[in-house]
């Protein structure tokens, strides 16, 4: 007899209880996948970045939800051709990313002493993911309406 719905007794899926309204799609999409029923929306993808005297970084990234997400990708950068706009960065040499100071530190640290870094990073591959990633990393830079007005 099956149960479906419940998890192996090591498994470090959050239980129903732990689930949060306000998570968004690609946040399920990523507990998902760690279940291996990954959303058909994205995809999960290993990428090697390479140093290469004389380019930029290039890179721009949001924190979103407690996601490391993408927002800009520079032209002819280390990053160009390797990372995408809406990539969500999972996991920097085989750790998780934990914050977005943590990524980048990490990132370049590791392209300074061995001249290569390892990331997994969940990519949208659908219209309907793109543009949704798109409007999270949008409305996530707009100035924040909470700021009160400064009064001299």
């Amino acid at each position: 007899m099956s149960t479906t719905g419940s998890a192996p007794p090591n498994s470090k899926l959050k239980s129903v209880e732990d689930t949060d309204d306000d998570r968004t799609l690609a946040e399920d999409d990523q507990n998902d996948q760690n279940s291996g029923s990954m959303d058909h929306r994205f995809e999960r993808i290993k990428v090697t970045l390479m140093m290469t005297q004389g380019k930029k970084f290039g890179l721009g990234i949001v924190s979103v939800h407690q996601r490391i997400l993408v927002c800009k990708v520079e032209n002819e950068s280390l990053v160009a051709g390797v990372l995408k706009y809406g990539d969500q960065i999972i996991e920097i040499n085989k750790k998780n990313v934990l914050n977005k100071i943590d990524c980048k530190k990490r990132l370049m640290q590791c392209l300074k002493d061995k001249g290569q870094v390892d990331i997994i990073i969940v990519r949208p591959k659908t219209a309907d993911a793109v543009t949704m990633i798109e409007q999270e990393i949008q409305l996530s830079q707009q100035p924040s309406t909470t700021a009160q007005p400064k009064i001299n």
